[in-house]
């Protein structure tokens, strides 16, 4: 692909608006081209302010008037009907006021934040030229594209799994400050997953060098919002990936996924997390994700480079001989 072409469709590709064989040939050029690389990341910005823009635009808000009509008829449904003489039951008027206007504010904050919503849906899900006017959801942040692998489906890997993911990069890696102090990689092994055992080789060769050359910096186990990971650290280009590894339990559609990647061990792309790039795969038991603040194509190259030795570690420790 040339820089011509990517240009041409990189709003469909942010879009999630492309087919697998062409997501798979943008991302392909964008580990190679910082030019387009750099292009992407000013569009993306450019979509957010836009969708910024949109969300707090005044023709999108609850006029005033309609404000006062709602408040005015909330209050008459609270107190116009069926209202029993409050000295028959011995209550402050005070009182009674109080909560039914609790009542009546509450359900004006209830309807104000369903028409923000709604006014947002319409914005999120517009027409796309390119497929003849049918609405197509697009999601900035987590933005899924299609998977690289046709078989393999882009939904296995679960949203909040990678922000836990990024989560744990940042809180671990980049500012160490996790409230539970981490342990040795090799005793977690032992103690509560058999994967993390000489799961640090499967990434780091034999003669102790990481894959496009990047630097191993240490491996542990940690615990981010109550789930565990496997925590290996490299260095790339001067910045810090963090290489996680959670369970995430058996199920049949894991293993048919399983089955299918184990022909490429592909990586999907799950885009950014709080500012990160998250790379992910998946095997029958486990989520591996790759986090860092490198550009998009760096992050993805690096995880496609220490995918297949990884999945082939895991594959094995989950289905011992």
């Amino acid at each position: 692909m040339q820089c011509r072409e990517f240009r041409e469709i990189a709003d469909s590709y942010l879009g999630n608006e492309l087919i697998v064989e062409t997501n798979h040939e943008v991302i392909s050029h964008l580990e190679h081209c910082a030019e387009c690389r750099r292009e992407l990341a000013a569009r993306r910005e450019l979509r957010c302010q836009l969708r910024e823009a949109s969300i707090k635009a005044p023709g999108n808000q609850m006029s005033a008037e309609f404000g006062q009509r709602l408040s005015a008829r909330l209050h008459e449904q609270a107190f116009g009907r069926s209202v029993t003489p409050l000295s028959r039951r011995g209550w402050h008027p005070s009182v009674t006021l109080r909560r039914t206007s609790w009542i009546a504010l509450a359900a004006c904050l209830t309807l104000a934040a369903t028409f923000g919503l709604v006014a947002l849906r319409q914005w999120i899900l517009r027409p796309s030229p390119q497929q003849g006017g049918q609405e197509v959801a697009n999601s900035e942040t987590p933005n899924y594209p299609a998977q690289l692998n046709p078989g393999v489906p882009v939904t296995i890997v679960k949203t909040e799994l990678a922000k836990d993911a990024a989560g744990d990069h940042r809180d671990c890696a980049v500012h160490f400050r996790l409230a539970e102090k981490p342990i040795d990689l090799e005793v977690a092994g032992r103690k509560y997953d058999p994967v993390y055992v000489n799961l640090t080789k499967a990434v780091v060769s034999g003669q102790g060098e990481v894959p496009l050359g990047a630097e191993f910096v240490e491996a542990h186990s940690c615990v981010f919002q109550g789930r565990r990971f496997a925590h290996i650290i490299l260095r790339y280009h001067g910045r810090l990936v963090s290489f996680l590894v959670t369970e995430i339990g058996d199920s049949n559609a894991a293993k048919t996924n399983a089955a299918l990647a184990s022909k490429g061990a592909q990586v999907i792309e799950c885009s950014q997390f709080d500012g990160y790039q998250v790379s992910c795969f998946q095997t029958a038991r486990h989520a591996v994700f790759i986090v860092s603040d490198l550009p998009e194509g760096e992050n993805l190259a690096l995880a496609r480079a220490v995918a297949p030795s990884v999945f082939a570690h895991i594959t094995r420790s989950e289905n011992p001989a």
